[in-house]
């Protein structure tokens, strides 16, 4: 019981919900009441702190509530929502089931309280503002360009400098970065079928938008991108990522991080730190360019590639 609980738990708030019937008026607590509920229900997932360090194995990273930007809307109301609703199609049943109205109320303040943010973000607050730290999103990519893919799950970082850096998530792949404004979740009242709109001007167009693996094993298959984390703890953004093989097993960890070089060409570098169980191989995006061998050696190294970015704000 506990066990299916905790994990559906760990998807509460970058999943949508659609609002339920009028409840009677709850009574404003202290957070630490809620505390007890968190550390039943939402700890073995978003871990003991809310920095989505989970206690047990889940098929995707938990949220961090240390990091804030919440999916759907930051404040105790929009929380308490995502927390009564579920999320049909999931192994995320309606809490309402589980939780006393008021014990709902009292993890969401709890939740609430672990964020950074000091003010909070209504369903009319659409457009997400980089501030100076980096910022992380997570949610449903529309297509890049017409013509291509939308990615039911993806990632958006954004960093201070004012670029961002669009993921698909399903199968890690950086598919484009873009300059100016970060971007606007028009999903926070429905049930996470609204895309993501990202703002910015797109800069690079990775492989055309939608590009190919990036990564091969010694015998050339493909390896699967399996995402692990996100950080916004540093300067910049990072996505951390293991590559996986067809029998499951993993056979390298992947901490990729983006950021623009400081020389007279507008360049932006796709840096990543590489720990290999075996040899692997980097297969090189079209149109980007590195000075660094795509042969991955076993051991840790780091790998450069290098893309030009066209335009801007």
């Amino acid at each position: 019981m506990y066990a299916r609980i905790s994990f559906t738990c760990g998807f509460l708030l970058f999943l949508g919900c659609s609002d339920p019937a009028p409840e009677p008026p709850v009574e404003i607590v202290e957070a630490p009441v809620g505390k007890e509920i968190y550390m039943m229900y939402c700890a073995q997932c978003h871990g003991i702190k809310g920095d989505g360090l989970s206690l047990i194995e889940i098929d995707r990273p938990a949220r961090s509530f240390l990091e804030g930007g919440f999916s759907f809307g930051n404040t105790v109301d929009a929380i308490s929502k995502t927390t009564r609703s579920g999320i049909p199609g999931t192994p995320m049943p309606p809490f309402v089931e589980v939780l006393k109205q008021q014990q709902i109320h009292d993890v969401a303040l709890y939740i609430r309280s672990l964020a950074p943010i000091v003010q909070d973000a209504t369903t009319d607050d659409t457009e997400m503002v980089v501030g100076e730290r980096p910022v992380v999103v997570r949610g449903m990519l529309p297509p890049v360009q017409h013509g291509l893919p939308l990615h039911p799950r993806g990632l958006l970082i954004g960093n201070p400098d004012g670029l961002s850096y669009e993921y698909r998530t399903d199968d890690v792949r950086l598919l484009a970065i873009r300059q100016g404004k970060f971007v606007s979740r028009t999903d926070w009242t429905g049930r996470g079928g609204t895309p993501l709109e990202p703002l910015g001007k797109i800069v690079v167009l990775v492989g055309g938008g939608d590009p190919a693996e990036m990564f091969i094993g010694e015998d050339g298959t493909p390896l699967h991108a399996r995402l692990s984390n996100s950080s916004v703890f540093g300067e910049l953004g990072t996505i951390s990522y293991d590559l996986v093989d067809q029998t499951g097993t993993v056979v390298a960890r992947v901490t990729e991080t983006c950021k623009p070089t400081t020389g007279v060409r507008a360049l932006i570098n796709q840096e990543l730190v590489i720990t290999a169980q075996l040899p692997i191989s980097i297969v090189l995006p079209e149109s980007a360019q590195t000075a660094d061998s795509l042969a991955v050696p076993s051991g840790t190294s780091t790998h450069t590639i290098i893309h030009a970015a066209v335009g801007g704000k």
